[in-house]
């Protein structure tokens, strides 16, 4: 109530003085001040884990599954078994076949080396025996390889370190080559696929930064990205062009599939003048502000810069310190006396 007699009493006393021949509008003052100012651009979409950190698990030939050594929601390291598959054993027996034999022919060879030279048996002789241990030898390689990718098949090993987020198979099943048994992430880094509009995409930019928080979450922390890569294709379901942003995520809170809102840092001044944005008025000249001096108000046309939703940023026609009004403006001239008020408590 108070409050209202105070402005009611202002006007009044305006009155009276244009009664007499003199205004004296009641306004209220800020002075310039230098501060940090960036102007962003929203959007929204969603958390996802990026392409390469985003690990399906198949196996490459028709196998029965014998075990899962992992539960969703474990984490894995590098190099982790974490199944296992039923492979043809037939290969070790081969293996082992080709080995005895290799190491039958080795002994036959050196025998032979050592008899031709106490020149018992003729080169021919030696060359047939080394021709024989070389044969022996590359099947023994050869099937040895065989066992070995048999071995790498049926041991699916995780390729990264990351968080088992689903498993498709199960125990005694055939594996389905077109269908992943299970599903490794890696959390540490994520990505937001973020609609923009169409109006604003021409102010985005590559390596630009980038505020990431999850709106349906009170609590959630602000996440810093940058800007990875831009689409210039309009998504015919939303008109919106979609970009990519790529988050550090070292407590793994954000999920894939959180729903996600984005301010891209589009401009920014560590050491911007500025003065509130209701203090900018603009007319056929352009941006104009009135600059208070012993009670009278003087229009000073300015050029802005930076601008935010509070703020804006003056880079010609304003000095550090100098006292601007900011609202009861709209009615003023140049050179008119005003009344400065209090600033409410």
């Amino acid at each position: 109530m108070g409050r209202k007699l105070t402005a009611v009493t202002g006007w009044i006393l305006l009155f009276h003085l244009i009664s007499f021949g003199q205004i004296i509008a009641p306004v209220k003052v800020e002075n310039a001040r230098v501060v940090l100012i960036f102007a962003t651009v929203q959007g929204y979409g969603t958390i996802e884990p990026l392409p390469e950190d985003n690990i399906p698990l198949t196996a490459d030939a028709p196998m029965r599954i014998i075990e899962i050594l992992v539960k969703p929601g474990d984490q894995v390291k590098k190099g982790e078994l974490v199944v296992r598959l039923q492979r043809d054993h037939s290969l070790d027996v081969a293996v082992s076949k080709a080995k005895i034999s290799m190491q039958k022919d080795s002994l036959d060879y050196k025998r032979a080396v050592t008899l031709f030279d106490s020149g018992v048996i003729p080169r021919v002789k030696l060359d047939n025996m080394k021709n024989d241990y070389d044969i022996s030898r590359a099947d023994y390689e050869l099937q040895k390889k065989q066992l070995d990718y048999a071995v790498q098949n049926s041991e699916l090993r995780s390729p990264i370190n990351g968080i088992v987020t689903s498993i498709n198979g199960v125990v005694g099943q055939i594996t389905d080559l077109t269908q992943p048994i299970l599903r490794i992430v890696n959390l540490q880094e994520m990505m937001a696929i973020i609609g923009i509009e169409i109006e604003d995409i021409a102010q985005i930019r590559i390596d630009q930064k980038v505020d990431i928080t999850i709106p349906n979450l009170p609590d959630s922390p602000v996440f810093k990205g940058t800007v990875s890569k831009l689409n210039h294709e309009i998504d015919p379901a939303t008109q919106l062009i979609h970009i990519w942003i790529r988050i550090k995520n070292p407590t793994e809170f954000l999920q894939p599939g959180m729903f996600a809102e984005a301010k891209i840092i589009v401009k920014e001044d560590l050491k911007a003048l500025t003065v509130p944005k209701s203090a900018v008025l603009e007319d056929l000249e352009g941006p104009y502000i009135f600059i208070v001096r012993d009670n009278t108000v003087y229009k000073t046309q300015v050029k802005t810069g930076v601008e935010n939703d509070s703020l804006v940023q003056i880079l010609r026609g304003l000095q550090k310190g100098e006292t601007v009004v900011y609202q009861g403006n709209y009615e003023l001239e140049d050179s008119m006396k005003v009344r400065i008020e209090k600033q409410s408590e």
